[in-house]
């Protein structure tokens, strides 16, 4: 321990912590472009919010037939084919149609001649 300098006191200003926060809040510098600013991007925020409500595009059902508003549904993949099925009331008669419409009877693919693989 003799081997350590000696600490000299540490001595503090008279009226240093008096005078500490207007030195700190001199040094601060206050900026007034900053606060208009925020309101304008406030304002530019409300108004571009409202103008994309105001004219954003709405689907309108009214003016879809029952075949695009199903479509849209589908397309959209908020129903599924089974989603469909379970809501029509002859499930049967829609898979026929298309059934028919991949595979229609008129190019012979129903026609051909049974043969025999073995």
């Amino acid at each position: 321990m003799g081997k350590l300098p000696k600490i000299e006191e540490f001595k503090i200003p008279e009226g240093y912590f008096e005078q500490l926060p207007d030195q700190i809040m001199g040094s601060i510098k206050t900026n007034r472009t900053n606060t208009w600013m925020r309101y304008a991007a406030t304002i530019a925020l409300f108004l571009s919010a409202g103008l994309w409500v105001l004219y954003s595009p709405q689907i309108d059902s009214e003016n879809l037939s029952m075949d695009d508003e199903v479509n849209l549904y589908i397309d959209s993949q908020y129903w599924t084919a089974e989603d469909i099925l379970s809501m029509a009331e002859n499930p049967d008669e829609i898979l026929d149609q298309i059934i028919n419409e991949e595979f229609p009877e008129g190019e012979g693919l129903w026609e051909q001649e049974e043969q025999t693989w073995f």
